[in-house]
């Protein structure tokens, strides 16, 4: 009998051990991900070839993805490794930098043939730079051709993301390739990790979006599950195949790994071969099973124009853009929509423009185009080259972003090319380039002897090298220095082949630099050190050191620093510390009131003001609009819409800001502190989804503060009432801390404390300590369970965090 027990020990002691090095001895499982929630994401990509580690088995999953690294994962999940890693770069034109990665190079440029990156963009491509999640969201939505289809993000931070990225988010969101950070926020600007990518194409696969191996990696079912044989039969497009499982196999349900044992015959699982055709990974799945072909569903998007409608069956037959008709097959439940509004299919005529879907052979989606009627071409240059957009600006001063279609190639499209193109809406239908003058645009920020930096129409900095024989003129076309050239000034460059500035110009009344270095004064400090608060014609604000011996001027007449005024309309100059060194007081005229006729053909305006009474304005060609810090067109405008006219001496419309824009009144008021600046002496306050910019009073009161009545005591998120007079907060209230919730960074845990760090616009930001609730609920980013013993991996990270009667009720790490 002891024999018998003993050698029962032993075997369960081998089989022990068996299972155990199972695990250890997997190529796809890393030290640095077993038991965390991308384990199973990171091993399925890891047996699929889609991603390998970073050697002495690390993973490195918290490890930013650059770039150039997310293009090179994204072709492998799409099945393209072995095509990408080998692409013949012949065709050229790429433009690779001299310090672009080489082991990126051919992944980079078989994207950019596919047309799911932008070839003129590489140049600026920046390979090495982290990936942010808005950049994931549009190369995904581009590569699978996703569409938002009118879907509405309904993230808090939204607002956040590039309005050129948006539609591409909130395609990938709709389709399940990203979600929030948490339930409220996106988090556009954030890096995306290699566990998180890992994460993603882990769930498109499961989704059917994509394949990457269909061979080696399929969803099938299971017929039979073998354990002492060691195989499992899997069911696959009707047929069924027996596979080996071996010794480091990993096996997962609901991303906790198990052993073989768990799984049942008629459960769907996703299978990973290994070279040998064994089994490398086998988890369980809801999803439905891969289809015989072993791909995902086919989805092609083309362009072109409708030439009739057939029935029995009913179909479409269409022109391509290329040449080629087709007769295509119309799904039961084809949505027909033009300009967001869905129509029947009457509205299917003979010759009308179109954009179609097709999925799997039949018509799912028909977007009927207006474009632009034949002859009205728009001339322009390029600002920039994106990923699938571009910006222009055109012969008349303005700007916008524009989409590509899917048939618009930007192949040999520059920045600062002449280009001609024709559009509908916001979406590029046709687009060539012309041999004419490069030329780039935009607002002066510093001078050198050999180059200039300015800040282009999309707000981003270019340094241009000056040629040996350039020139600079000014608005009149007379020769002037460049020393002659103010920050802030409104240029445009010539280049020459090697993209050197040839001829620099100023350009008049179009500055929108006016923006950053003029505005209207919102608050002012005469005394100690000098300061000085502008509201920009944009609505944002901005403040600024002022030097002791600043010059202040009115036509032409010197003023003391003392006598300048809240709501005085100033232009500062700066030094090369951003220190006020000047300040010219301008005379304009403000206007405010209700639009009740506007003429964009005439350029006038027809304002109703508080008392009735209206009043015409001629409007400048170059005018500037603004809503909410963005740029926008006279088009923009309508009746009925609230408007601040910034009219100048010739009593021309030159900015118009669209909105309630006037400053905050005096009085008492409600809201959540949104942040906090010290330093500058500001308080964001948020309600219902608004934010207001309040100016601190020098000597603000604080009180009901159960952190301490300090101004650097506040705590971010609170709940206060500030009381408003002459323009700035004298007084802030806080409600007691029954509930609220709020954010910060994680520094600390002991003792059943938690120590948290905010941000306040000082050099040690606020420190808040509390205890944790005995009964306090504990989350990770995946809204998993924690234990308080867990918090400790998590010090550095950004938290939610509720309290209730001074003790920390609710945790979530961001």
């Amino acid at each position: 009998m002891k024999k018998k027990l003993a050698c029962l020990v032993s075997a369960l002691l081998m089989t022990f051990l068996f299972w155990s090095n199972a695990y250890a001895a997997s190529p796809h499982l890393f030290k640095d991900t077993t038991g965390l929630w991308w384990e199973q994401s990171v091993a399925e990509c890891s047996a699929a070839n889609i991603v390998g580690g970073r050697g002495n088995g690390l993973f490195a999953p918290k490890d930013s993805v650059t770039r150039a690294e997310a293009i090179v994962f994204l072709n492998r999940a799409l099945g393209h490794r072995s095509e990408a890693d080998n692409y013949n770069m012949a065709p050229g034109g790429y433009n690779f930098p001299k310090d672009f990665p080489e082991w990126a190079k051919r992944n980079v440029a078989f994207a950019a043939d596919k047309g799911y990156i932008s070839k003129p963009g590489i140049p600026n491509m920046q390979p090495k730079q982290a990936a942010s999640r808005q950049e994931i969201a549009v190369l995904f939505a581009n590569a699978l051709k996703l569409s938002a289809d009118g879907y509405e993000l309904t993230f808090k931070d939204k607002d956040a993301i590039d309005p050129s990225m948006k539609s591409f988010v909130a395609a990938a969101v709709k389709h399940g390739v990203m979600s929030g950070k948490t339930t409220e926020l996106f988090d556009p600007k954030a890096n995306v990790t290699r566990g998180e990518m890992a994460a993603i194409v882990a769930r498109l696969f499961e989704k059917g979006m994509i394949n990457p191996a269909p061979d080696k990696f399929f969803i099938g079912k299971l017929s039979a599950v073998d354990v002492n044989g060691k195989k499992i039969t899997v069911t696959k497009g009707g047929q069924a195949q027996t596979y080996s499982v071996d010794a480091d196999t990993l096996y997962y349900r609901d991303g906790k790994k198990v052993g073989l044992g768990l799984f049942k015959a008629n459960e769907n699982v996703k299978v990973a071969l290994d070279n040998a055709n064994k089994v490398a990974v086998l988890v369980y799945t809801t999803a439905n099973p891969t289809t015989s072909s072993g791909g995902a569903v086919a989805t092609t998007t083309y362009t072109g124009t409708i030439q009739s409608i057939m029935s029995n069956p009913l179909a479409v037959s269409f022109k391509l853009d290329a040449g080629s008709i087709n007769s295509y097959p119309l799904s039961t439940s084809v949505v027909i929509k033009q300009n967001g509004l869905v129509k029947d299919l009457t509205a299917l005529a003979s010759g009308t423009k179109a954009e179609i879907k097709v999925v799997n052979g039949n018509v799912t989606e028909i977007n009927l185009l207006n474009t632009v009627s034949s002859g009205k071409e728009l001339k322009g240059y390029v600002v920039n080259v994106y990923l699938d957009y571009l910006t222009v600006r055109y012969d008349d001063g303005t700007h916008e972003q524009l989409q590509r279609l899917s048939n618009v190639n930007f192949y040999g499209i520059e920045r600062g090319q002449r280009i001609t193109l024709t559009k509908t809406d916001n979406l590029i239908t046709s687009i060539s380039s012309l041999n004419e003058t490069r030329k780039i645009f935009g607002y002066v920020e510093s001078v050198g002897s050999s180059r200039i930096t300015i800040e282009d129409l999309d707000g981003y900095e270019r340094t241009v090298d000056l040629a040996n024989n350039y020139r600079v003129r000014d608005e009149d076309g007379d020769s002037i220095d460049l020393d002659d050239l103010d920050r802030g000034d409104n240029i445009e460059i010539e280049l020459n082949d090697k993209g050197e500035g040839k001829l620099i110009k100023l350009t008049s009344g179009s500055s929108s630099k006016s923006s950053d270095l003029e505005g209207e004064i919102t608050y002012i400090k005469t005394s100690g050190n000098y300061r000085i608060t502008i509201k920009k014609y944009d609505g944002s604000e901005k403040t600024y050191d002022v030097k002791d011996n600043v010059e202040v001027y009115q036509d032409d007449r010197k003023r003391e620093f003392n006598r300048l005024y809240e709501k005085d309309f100033v232009k500062l100059k700066l030094d090369s510390s951003d220190r006020v060194t000047r300040i010219d007081i301008l005379n304009v005229e403000v206007i405010e009131g209700k639009v009740t006729h506007i003429d964009t053909y005439d350029y006038t305006i027809e304002i109703e003001n508080s008392n009735g009474r209206r009043t015409e304005y001629d409007v400048s060609s170059n005018v500037k609009v603004w809503e909410d810090s963005k740029s926008r067109t006279l088009r923009n405008i309508r009746s009925g819409d609230k408007v601040r006219l910034i009219l100048d001496n010739k009593r021309y419309v030159t900015v118009i800001n669209l909105g309630d824009s006037s400053s905050s009144s005096d009085g008492s008021y409600t809201g959540t502190i949104y942040s906090l600046d010290i330093d500058d002496d500001k308080i964001v306050i948020e309600k219902n989804g608004k934010k207001t910019t309040y100016i601190l009073d020098d000597d603000v009161v604080v009180r009901k503060n159960d952190n301490g009545n300090y101004l650097d005591k506040l705590i971010i998120g609170s709940e206060v009432e500030i009381k408003v007079e002459k323009g700035k907060v004298t007084r802030i209230d806080v409600d007691n801390y029954e509930r609220i919730t709020l954010k910060g960074t994680l520094t600390k845990i002991s003792a059943g404390r938690v120590y948290i760090e905010q941000d306040n616009g000082t050099r040690g930001g606020l420190r808040i300590t509390m205890l944790l609730s005995d009964r306090a609920t504990l989350r990770d980013s995946r809204d998993r369970s924690l234990d308080i013993s867990d918090l400790g991996r998590y010090v550095g990270d950004e938290v939610e965090f509720e309290i209730r009667k001074d003790e920390i009720d609710y945790l979530k790490i961001l």
